[in-house]
């Protein structure tokens, strides 16, 4: 039996990629190896890596070289880079960075382990494969955070084809988890105290349709609205999906009122060049539609400015678009040029100043449009998921609404100094302060 080692992660990215890490983490945990927070300390150190637009892969790049240093200056014998970055880039890295001993793309987690019990010798070969892992209710996972809340990835992959996004690349084709599998795991991650799963997948919307007889997500949410799970929070839904018979479901099903749609755009043409399937039009009848069957509902959505051929009139009916709608939260990308894409070789490339200029055009237009719905929240009672002590030493605990996801949305500041955390209070709201709340 190899011996057992200690090992440290560093997880960069998005909520899919702290899946995968947690289910490293438990596997290695059921294997006897011990985790540790402290880098200098470990034997062993793991970095998954992101590899979605320009900056995450520069931020992996410089965490896998900072490790590097640790691993010359301290314990460690081995560094092990993982995730999206390997599983496009895998051979560039073993190349470029002597020290890393072993890479590991997305889709062959299971072999962390091999990895780990071999972490002295070289590995060149565990990467590249094509995607095609997905996990399941009985795969060992270890909830990285101590908060009340876990992500449940429902599906990998994505099929939609978006000209800007090279996903598809090492993420593989869309492909569903069974739904009582992930029924399962839900219920399993409220046995052990977790209050709110928070459903994630590239494409959300579209689980379940290669799976004959699974059913859809509107069935799968339906089915987890049969479960102990207080909260349940659908992430990342695509607006060509949406159909009437998708939105009955979810009016029945016991979902949060929240909804996050990534629109990137307001302009028909910038659609049409991006491939999303869908018209300006459209994505307003959708939200409309939600809001009639959902009271209370609380919408985030993404754009995208700066993509080949955004004019300034299409920039315009961005911002029209965005003004029509109202969304309650909106987050706002620069468009990042990506190797293999469509995209990369269209004309009328945008310079980066004017993206950044447009970008905050977004963002100061939608923090004027959503002020007004932030202060009537001023004096309502509201229910808080406390998710525990609070990053601002002035106040003992924060939470969040259920229109408020973890990370991006604000959280909600909690004066009561004996409230339980892991637990719901119910609240009054005495502050207002942006996108932020303070509750007693």
């Amino acid at each position: 039996m190899s011996p057992r080692m200690k090992v440290h992660f560093t997880t960069l990215g998005c909520p899919k990629n702290q899946v995968d890490s947690e289910l490293m983490q438990g596997m290695l945990s059921q294997a006897g190896h011990e985790l540790t927070d402290a880098a200098g300390s470990a034997e062993c150190l793991i970095v998954n890596t992101c590899a979605f637009i320009d900056r995450a892969r520069e931020e992996s790049v410089n965490t896998i070289l900072e490790l590097a240093r640790v691993k010359e200056t301290g314990r460690a014998r081995a560094l092990i880079v993982t995730g999206c970055l390997t599983q496009r880039y895998g051979g560039e890295i073993l190349t470029e960075i002597p020290e890393v001993n072993a890479i590991l793309g997305t889709s062959e987690l299971h072999r962390i382990v091999e990895l780990v019990n071999q972490a002295e010798g070289r590995q060149d070969s565990v990467t590249n494969a094509p995607p095609g892992y997905l996990y399941d209710a009985r795969t060992p996972r270890l909830l990285s955070g101590r908060v009340p809340y876990a992500y449940v990835k429902i599906a990998e992959g994505c099929d939609m084809g978006c000209t800007f996004c090279a996903i598809p690349q090492f993420r593989g084709a869309h492909r569903s988890r069974p739904l009582q599998d992930v029924v399962a795991e839900v219920e399993g991650l409220a046995r052990q105290g977790i209050q709110e799963a928070i459903l994630v997948s590239q494409d959300t919307l579209a689980y379940g349709r290669e799976i004959p007889g699974n059913g859809d997500i509107g069935d799968l949410l339906l089915a987890l609205s049969d479960t102990r799970m207080p909260w349940i929070r659908p992430m990342y839904l695509h607006p060509a999906h949406v159909n009437d018979r998708l939105v009955d479901k979810w009016r029945r099903a016991r979902v949060v009122p929240y909804l996050d749609m990534p629109v990137q755009h307001g302009d028909d043409e910038v659609l049409r060049a991006m491939r999303r399937a869908v018209t300006a039009r459209r994505m307003k009848d959708v939200v409309t539609q939600f809001r009639a069957a959902i009271p209370g509902l609380a919408i985030r959505t993404t754009v995208l400015v700066g993509f080949p051929g955004e004019t300034d009139a299409a920039f315009d009916n961005l911002l029209g678009f965005v003004e029509d709608v109202g969304f309650d939260r909106l987050g706002v990308f620069t468009y990042s040029l990506e190797e293999g894409t469509p995209a990369a070789g269209l004309p009328g490339q945008i310079t980066p100043e004017v993206m950044a200029e447009r970008a905050q055009q977004v963002q100061e237009l939608q923090d004027r449009l959503a002020w007004p719905r932030q202060k009537a929240l001023f004096g309502t009672r509201q229910t808080v998921l406390v998710d525990g002590p609070s990053a601002d030493s002035a106040f003992p605990f924060e939470g969040r609404t259920a229109g408020q996801a973890p990370e991006i949305d604000g959280v909600v500041y909690l004066r009561d100094p004996h409230i339980s955390p892991g637990r719901f209070a119910d609240v009054r709201i005495v502050e207002v302060d942006g996108y932020e709340l303070v509750g007693e």
